[in-house]
């Protein structure tokens, strides 16, 4: 996708951010798979911000859920996430009990083969 320019409301560099343009919120997700690298635009709503910009927590594993579930989609492994398909999951990670959020992490962990809680105390790490 097209990189786009805004007001930067959350988020540096090469990590995920989010852009005020013209009063849409965009949710920005770099991906890289391999050699390739994309990125992901999703739409999200002042209280998904607010969320995100509150707990470190949840936007961490946002970053990483995501991004887990986008890397397949690079390579056509997996089919596209549709931005209804992104509003269910960041519903899920940043609007649910914490209960829900760490079975999503756990279920994430077993269909990918892989440790989340890794990536996510990195950017927890990150954050001091």
């Amino acid at each position: 996708m097209a990189a786009i320019s805004g007001k930067r409301r959350m988020g540096d560099g090469y990590e995920p951010h989010v852009d005020d343009i013209e009063g849409r919120l965009i949710y920005s997700l770099p991906v890289d798979s391999g050699h390739v690298s994309l990125s992901f635009e999703y739409e999200i709503e002042a209280g998904d911000l607010a969320v995100l910009l509150d707990d470190a927590y949840r936007r961490a594993v946002l970053h990483w859920v995501l991004h887990t579930k986008l890397q397949p989609t690079i390579t056509g492994m997996a089919g596209k996430i549709s931005q209804a398909d992104f509003r269910a999951l960041l519903s899920e990670i940043l609007h649910s009990p914490i209960e829900d959020v760490e079975r999503m992490i756990e279920a994430v962990n077993r269909r990918h083969n892989i440790r989340l809680q890794h990536y996510i105390r990195l950017d927890l790490a990150q954050e001091r």
